[in-house]
């Protein structure tokens, strides 16, 4: 994501994403681990919860594994994605593969937001 040059104003997801998934999650903040767990039906030693507004926690999957995650402020990581969808499973809102996967290109501070 941070390679995206600075003309770009919209980008596809599957374009900045350099690994196979078919299922992104969006989860909010203070969402406890177990719920995040629930939502995606898998557990992973590397889970954090998110403590304040504006972080993320964005959970990538491909055949129900767990293939990328990130979480953390936009600032600190140089990045951040922020999506809702009219798929919502639990906690968490989810992107498919086959979904609109179109976002807005933002950039401030040196910070890139993918915002759909």
């Amino acid at each position: 994501m941070l390679s995206i040059e600075n003309s770009v104003e919209t980008i596809n997801l599957l374009d900045v994403t350099p690994f196979d998934w078919d299922v992104v999650y969006s989860f909010g903040p203070y969402t406890p681990k177990e719920d995040i767990y629930k939502t995606v039906g898998y557990k992973w030693d590397t889970i954090s919860e998110t403590v304040n507004e504006g972080m993320n926690q964005i959970v990538f999957l491909n055949d129900g594994k767990v293939v990328c995650y990130f979480y953390g402020y936009p600032e600190s990581n140089g990045y951040g994605i922020s999506f809702e969808s009219e798929n919502y499973k639990d906690a968490g809102y989810m992107l498919y593969i086959k979904d609109d996967l179109n976002f807005q290109v933002e950039r401030r501070d040196s910070v890139v937001y993918l915002r759909n």
